[in-house]
Parts: C-alpha cells; sequence; structure tokens
C-alpha cells in the first residue's frame, strides 16, 4: 500500500473515532458515521419477511423466489438506489436449464458379443443404476481402476495415466476411494464416466436401483443455459452396476471371487495398477426432457459522487435464494427457511444499501459507486454470481472489489461457549495485501471483532474460498473478502430460523462490512491482486 493510502487511512480512523469522543460541538458526519443508522431491529424487520414461512424456503425459480425478489426490489426502490437491471428495472434475468431424465438404457458389448442391454425407468431396472451426472450420451472403452485409491506420497494410484474418453470401473469403498482424485479424473481429465462396484450385496444393489427410479421424470439439478449452448462436452456419469455383471467383467467367476479380489488390493494397494478391459465398451444413452427455468439476481446501484471515480464500482454481494421444501425433521417442519443461509447475508447488504444512501442524502456519500447485489441460484452452483460475472452490468475492469457476505448470523459449534463476537474472513491477504488492510481498518474503525484465518488458506481442505459467489469475480481477478462465521446444526435444515439468530453478534458483522464497502469506495488508490499464488491457481485450477 503506497504512503498516500496509509495516511488517507490514518486520517479516516481519527475523523471515524473522534465522532464518539464527547466534547463541547457536534463533529460533522461522515459516510462512516453512519453504520451507526444500522440497528439491531431494522435488521429484524427485513429478515423476518424473507425468513417467514409464506417464501418457502425461497428454492431457486419457484414462485417464492421470486416473491423474496419483489421484496427486495420494493426495498431498494424505498431507499431510492438507482434500477440498472433489465428495462430500467431492479432485475437481471437469466434462465437456466432443468434436465428431465426419463429412462437411461445401458448397453455393454465385449468385441462383437452383447454382454448386458438393460434399461432403467420408473417401471423396469437393469443391471446399471445412475447415481448422478449422465444426462448426455456417451460410450467409451472400460479401464479397471482398481480400489480408485490415489495416494502420492505413499506410491499408490490406481487411476490410468490417460482417462480422456474412457469409462473408470473401481471398486469403491468409503474409507479407501479417493473420490476427489475421481471427480477430477471426470471433470478436468475428459473421463466419460465411472462404473462403481458397490460391494457384493445384490440386494442392496435392487433397492439402489428401486428408489433411484422415483427420480425419472423429475427435473434434476439446474444449468445455465447460455453455457451449456455454447458447451460441446458431455456430463460425466456416476454409474453403479450390479455385482455380479461386474464380477463378469473383471472376467471372475461369481461375487466370492470378486470380494476376494477387492481384499487383495486393498492389502497391498502400492501394487496394483490400472488396466484396460480389452474389447469392453460400455453405452450410456438417456432419453432426456430440457426444461427451461426462469430466475433473476436483484441488482440496485448508488453512484459515486467523484466525477473521475464513480465509473468504478465495488460490488456488495450476498445470495437470497434457499433450498426451499424438504425433508421434514423431527417436529414435522420441512420448510428450510434460510434465515441465516443467507437471509443473514441478504439484510446485511440491504441495510448497507440503506445507510450509505442516508449519508449520500447528507452530502457525505462514496466517492466510487456501489452495486447491491442480491443473487440467486448459489445454493445451485453459484449460477447467479456466474451469470453476473459473466454478464457484468459494470465492467470487471472497472469493478474495483467484491465484498461477499454468506451466514453471519449464528454463531458456530467451535464458538458456542466463548466469545460470539468474531467473522471469518475468506479472501484477503491470501489475495490481495491492501484488501487485507483495508479489512482491518473497517474492523478498527468500530466493530472490533476477532478477524479469523482459520478458513483463509488456499489448501484449506473446505475450499471456502471458491465456495461461494465471491469465487466468480476471484476467478477473473478481482480481489474479494468474504465475511462467514462458519456452519452449525441447522446448516441446510428447517431450524435455521430468524429465532436462532444472534443480533448482537449479526450487528456487528454488519457494521464491519458497511465501514470496509466504505473504505473501498473512498480509497484513493484501487486494491491490487498481488498474491501470485492465487494468480497461479485461478489460472490452472479455475471452477
Amino acid at each position: 500500500m503506497t504512503n498516500k493510502a496509509l495516511l488517507f487511512l490514518l486520517a479516516l480512523s481519527l475523523s471515524a473515532c473522534s465522532i464518539f469522543k464527547k466534547g463541547p460541538e457536534t463533529p460533522p458526519p461522515t459516510i462512516y458515521s453512519f453504520s451507526e443508522e444500522i440497528t439491531k431491529d431494522r435488521l429484524y424487520s427485513d429478515l423476518a419477511v424473507l425468513a417467514h414461512d409464506s417464501l418457502q424456503g425461497r428454492e431457486t425459480g419457484t414462485i417464492y423466489e421470486e416473491k423474496a425478489a419483489r421484496y427486495l426490489s420494493k426495498r431498494y426502490a424505498e431507499i431510492g438506489l438507482k434500477a440498472v437491471g433489465d428495462d430500467n428495472s431492479y432485475f437481471q434475468h437469466y434462465e437456466l436449464t432443468q434436465p428431465a431424465v426419463e429412462q437411461v438404457t445401458y448397453r455393454l458389448a465385449d468385441g462383437d458379443e452383447v454382454v448386458d442391454n438393460s434399461t432403467h425407468n420408473a417401471q423396469q431396472m437393469g443391471n446399471f443404476v445412475t447415481l448422478f451426472g449422465g444426462s448426455d450420451t456417451v460410450s467409451g472403452p472400460v479401464v479397471f481402476a482398481g480400489a480408485g485409491m490415489y495416494n502420492e506420497a505413499e506410491g499408490i494410484n490406481h487411476f490410468p495415466e490417460d482417462v480422456s474418453g474412457k469409462w473408470l470401473l473401481v471398486m469403491y469403498e468409503r474409507s479407501n476411494t479417493n473420490m476427489q482424485y475421481l471427480q477430477r479424473a471426470l471433470t478436468s481429465g475428459g473421463a466419460v464416466g465411472t462404473i462403481l462396484i458397490v460391494g457384493t450385496d445384490t440386494t442392496d444393489f435392487l433397492q439402489e436401483a428401486k428408489t433411484r427410479q422415483d427420480y425419472f421424470g423429475r427435473g434434476q439439478g439446474l444449468n445455465l443455459k447460455y453455457l451449456q449452448e455454447d458447451d460441446g462436452s458431455t456430463a460425466p456419469a456416476f454409474n453403479r452396476v450390479h455385482p455380479e455383471l461386474g464380477a463378469r467383467m473383471l472376467g471372475l467367476e461369481n461375487l466370492e471371487a470378486l470380494a476376494e479380489t477387492q481384499s487383495k488390493i486393498l492389502e497391498e494397494p502400492a501394487s496394483f495398477q490400472a488396466k484396460p478391459l480389452e474389447g469392453q465398451t460400455l453405452y450410456h444413452n438417456p432419453v432426456v426432457n430440457e426444461n427451461t427455468v426462469h430466475t433473476k439476481n436483484v441488482v440496485a446501484l448508488l453512484e459515486g459522487s467523484d466525477p473521475e471515480l464513480k465509473g468504478e464500482v465495488v460490488v456488495l454481494s450476498a445470495h437470497y435464494d434457499h433450498v426451499g421444501v424438504g425433508q421434514p425433521d423431527s417436529t414435522g417442519d420441512n420448510i428450510y427457511n434460510g434465515a441465516d443461509d443467507d437471509g443473514s447475508g441478504t439484510v446485511a447488504t440491504l441495510h448497507t444499501a440503506q445507510a450509505m444512501a442516508e449519508a449520500k442524502a447528507a452530502g457525505v456519500g462514496p466517492k466510487r459507486s456501489v452495486l447491491f447485489l442480491s443473487v440467486s441460484g448459489e445454493e445451485k452452483g453459484l449460477l447467479g454470481s456466474r451469470y453476473y460475472s459473466d454478464h457484468p452490468i459494470f465492467s470487471i475492469e472497472n469493478t474495483v472489489a467484491n465484498i461477499n457476505i454468506d451466514m453471519i448470523g449464528r454463531v458456530d459449534p467451535e464458538h458456542q461457549n466463548s466469545d460470539s463476537s468474531y467473522v471469518y474472513i475468506i479472501g484477503g491477504k491470501i489475495i490481495s495485501s491492501q484488501m487485507d488492510s483495508l479489512t482491518q481498518m473497517a474492523n478498527v474503525m468500530g466493530p472490533n471483532l476477532v478477524l479469523s484465518d482459520r478458513y483463509n488458506d488456499l489448501e484449506d481442505p473446505n475450499q471456502f474460498y471458491r465456495r461461494s459467489d465471491h469465487w466468480n469475480f476471484g476467478r477473473l481477478g478481482v480481489p474479494f473478502v468474504f465475511f462467514f462465521n462458519g456452519t452449525h446444526e441447522d446448516y441446510h435444515r428447517p431450524q435455521d430460523h430468524i429465532e436462532k439468530i444472534t443480533f448482537e453478534p449479526y450487528l456487528k458483522r454488519t457494521k464491519l462490512v458497511y465501514n470496509l464497502t466504505a473504505l473501498l469506495a473512498n480509497s484513493p488508490d484501487r486494491p491490487l491482486v498481488d498474491n501470485q499464488e492465487f494468480i497461479e491457481k485461478t489460472q490452472v485450477d479455475p471452477r
């Protein structure tokens, strides 16, 4: 950070602190003093609407998510923010596709011989079950990948060097199969799919096949329509095979031989090497109906006051969708209200906008413009933020930074019996040293929270740095900070109710968001992405 910026921030700190000192005269307001306009009562009033049973969990593409979007647009209009969406509205519309698989036909050939030709649909069961994926027609040769184990340190690798265009036959065992490596082989290695042999219990296989019959004809998963149209790739399939057919594919006489083969591989995993099953080809042919689902992001702009800087934008984002209605809990409640996830972030965004609009009305608004972005489809795969980042209303080049908020209203188990005045900071210094400095400054100016960097690591196994909407800005080189209070026992469950929100720490976290937004909007310098490790990782391992 430049000396000019440091002197500027020091002056800000002194002026912000001065408003809390008693004196004979009231100092003139600054943009930072308006954080005091954010109150627990104000947060509660809007969160009570978004987390109400009448919105039925705000699932993407439903009328209930539509109601939430209209409520947010009404509130942004009341605040006086500019509508910058489609046709001068507060909405950025986009389309999703939702495939509904009617049936899947599987044909296993060994040279010219057809070993199996069976169909799985709502009325009949075959010798394969598609667990997920597999909505495209695919075919390829089969390679036996043992137990699907991979451990470089121990010299264990059951996968072939080249997986492109191949089916990987794996003897799946939860504690041994490296699912992360297998997933990578499918998504980036180009394998057409995997065939899992899950033990030798034929009854268990038949039960799985019967359960999966209920899924045929129902929409499964949502995808961005424009990406499906532009992308000529196919979706890999996770198929499970009847254990008796699995044994036959391996040239084994019975299930006992199958179990013995698996045991030998697990006893000496480093000695196993992948081997092609010569001549064997699996054809996977689904019948799919494509449904179109309509949804929208909510976009509202507070225009900056500086003639030179107002063309640059700070984006404050949170997702307003949740997971809808699902399996009931022990009380019979089946509405997943999502008060914390992410009603808390959505309402914090709304009240940051309201306080900042009040600052502007008092003549001390932000110099840069601030875009308040409430995205849909986060729970379905960061779809709304991906759409916005590929179709930005304000260019990515003029996007100074992204502040993203997801779940800041609760206390995680680690802090239940300790100080709840904390927040997890993800991004910041692992991306931009200046974003880290500004975040620290924003905290000193008022909330004084414990800023935990527990998950702020590019090697964090949870991969939180790429699991919420900030990532769709980060992948394009926009510095970000993600505020997060951690998961809890009600994550994606019906009991994520407003009554469980801890409003005192929630208020402090919201004020931290406000301060950082104001600092970014008023700082003379844009934060730069200056961590080379992050730059390299986004280049070699994009989402």
